[in-house]
């Protein structure tokens, strides 16, 4: 402490000198046998005041007697100082230069320093993030919003070219909370040269006086420093609000420079929508006493079919490994430990490239150990509109910005089996066989016919994986349904109750060609031969569920860095 001429890092003990109060001794009593083995010292400070008349008698005993107890707990070999300061009549500054000045005194021995002038002790005090001074804990909001004529010092980045007006400078600085305007005077500021040539992006501290603008706070500027410079700009502005950077036209460059154009509003605004959604389906998932599950990424068994599957090529394995294209099997699992799990986590297809496909999403998972086809749909349209609902004020906010339109969730959803939805297709000339998958065109025409989302469900054995069940009514068919959102978004939902049935799921593995695959399905068919029960799951892409709900029109712009088919993923 001595040697940094500092006592920021020292921890510093406040206790009442009472003897009666044990849990004070005790307290002083552990800090003591701490210091003791870490071989550093023990400074017992005690402040005093001059008492009133009517309290002096009681006050010396209980200081006589505090003393005496706490006096117990000094031993030969142990590094014990105790300092006595009066404290009567001065302020808290004046205090703790006085306990400075006193502990100055109090170690002058040059053995004790030279010995003790390493680490000194800690209080196992509990400290809180905005406690720690090396962050920054002051944001742009916060001037917005706070009281003006109060100094401030902020870090920030410099969002367009300074403005030269004569005797002032005007930059427009941002954080990651908001813009506000700085005020340079040139005769107080000396290097205002150098600001002004200053480009688009360079980070600064700037420290100065908040005051009434015009219009908003803004801070006039008593010294500037430069953090880092920027030495290139990128067109269009890294920082400038405009819709047009999220038009086809400048897919090919808001990829390329996806790491830089995350500072823009638009991104910024979206990944924050991202990361509130997210928050808000983990919070829906835990008020419903679901088992947040991590399922692994790297697996050997595909519930899809190979060709939409990632495989790892580099790994050291005798056996095919893929990136996982669904939690599903996993979850299954879990299931049956805490019968309600969910996964909210990255999978991986290689299908197509459509606005509204991605080689890399995120999954929202869940599977119960109960329920049927109608309860599992009933399930994700409350989840849907309690979602919405908790978002609404965010959803709002985003599409007001795009300048889209946002979803309104009102459920239930009409519910068509895929055999009535070909009927309906068929007879607006859209000719669909059965057995095939529903296009972009009939999902449209659907949601228009229904006025809004709409289930398809009983789907196809052969559009459907093997571990669901058949409809029981329809061998053709199987448990399963899909949501079609509205406005074009397209499918954003699967639902299905799932076999649980070895005989059932085997025979479901040899009508897929896939029985002979033991040595990946083999753990997946053992889980049926250990009480499985009947059980259901959904899942849909967050991303997709995100887009539906702000309006947004390709999928790539819900995530921060988005994976595209047949485009290689740099950065």
């Amino acid at each position: 402490m001595l040697a940094s001429k500092s006592t920021q890092q020292i921890g510093w003990i406040f206790v009442k000198p009472k003897s009666s109060d044990r849990a004070t001794l005790l307290s002083v009593t552990d800090y003591h046998e701490a210091a003791r083995l870490r071989d550093v010292p023990l400074i017992l400070v005690y402040l005093r005041r001059s008492p009133e008349r009517n309290e002096e008698v009681n006050l010396v005993e209980r200081d006589s007697e505090s003393r005496h107890s706490l006096s117990k707990l000094s031993t030969v070999g142990s590094h014990w100082i105790e300092v006595g300061i009066e404290i009567s009549g001065l302020s808290s500054r004046r205090v703790a230069e006085t306990i400075c000045e006193h502990l100055a005194k109090a170690t002058a021995d040059d053995n004790w320093t030279t010995k003790f002038s390493v680490e000194p002790v800690k209080a196992l005090a509990k400290r809180r993030f905005a406690d720690i001074e090396g962050f920054k804990h002051v944001f742009v909001r916060d001037l917005l919003n706070g009281p003006p004529d109060r100094d401030i010092q902020i870090l920030c980045w410099l969002k367009s070219r300074p403005r030269d007006l004569s005797a002032m400078l005007f930059l427009p600085v941002c954080d990651s909370t908001g813009t506000i305007q700085v005020v340079v005077e040139k005769s107080k500021i000396s290097s205002w040269a150098e600001i002004r040539a200053w480009k688009a992006e360079s980070s600064m501290i700037i420290s100065g006086t908040v005051r009434a603008g015009r219009e908003s706070r803004e801070i006039v500027a008593q010294e500037v420093a430069i953090v880092s410079r920027s030495n290139r700009l990128l067109h269009p502005e890294i920082r400038k609000l405009d819709r047009e950077l999220l038009a086809n036209h400048n897919t090919d460059r808001l990829l390329a420079s996806r790491h830089l154009y995350l500072r823009n509003p638009l991104l910024v605004a979206l990944n924050l929508y991202r990361s509130k959604f997210m928050f808000s389906i983990h919070q829906w998932f835990r008020d419903h006493q679901f088992v947040d599950f991590s399922a692994p990424l790297i697996t050997p068994s595909l519930l899809y079919e190979s060709n939409s599957a990632i495989h790892i090529s580099n790994l050291k394995a005798k056996k095919p490994l893929y990136l996982s294209q669904c939690a599903g099997f996993y979850l299954e699992a879990a299931a049956h430990a805490h019968e309600r799990v969910y996964n909210l986590g990255p999978s991986f297809r290689n299908e197509s490239r459509t606005n509204r496909h991605l080689m890399e999403y995120w999954h929202i998972k869940a599977e119960l150990c109960s329920g049927q086809l109608d309860d599992i749909i009933d399930l994700v349209e409350i989840f849907l509109r309690d979602s919405s609902e908790a978002m609404l004020a965010s959803t709002k906010e985003l599409a007001e910005l795009l300048g889209t339109t946002h979803a309104c969730i009102e459920i239930p959803f009409p519910r068509v089996s895929y055999r009535r939805a070909i009927e309906i297709l068929n007879c607006h000339k859209i000719p669909l066989a059965f057995g095939q998958n529903i296009s972009k065109q009939g999902e449209e025409l659907l949601t228009k016919h229904f006025g809004g989302p709409v289930w398809i469900t009983h789907k196809p054995l052969g559009l459907e994986p093997f571990p669901y069940c058949v409809n029981p009514t329809d061998e053709k068919l199987t448990m399963t349904a899909d949501l079609i959102s509205s406005n074009g978004f397209g499918e954003i939902c699967g639902v299905a109750e799932k076999s649980f049935s070895r005989d059932d799921l085997e025979l479901r593995l040899k009508e897929k060609d896939k029985l002979h695959l033991l040595d990946l399905y083999g753990w997946v068919l053992e889980s049926r031969d250990f009480g499985m029960v009947p059980h259901t799951a959904f899942g849909m892409g967050f991303e997709r569920v995100a887009r539906w709900f702000c309006g947004v029109s390709h999928v790539k712009d819900m995530i921060p860095f988005p994976r595209i088919f047949d485009r290689y993923p740099l950065p």
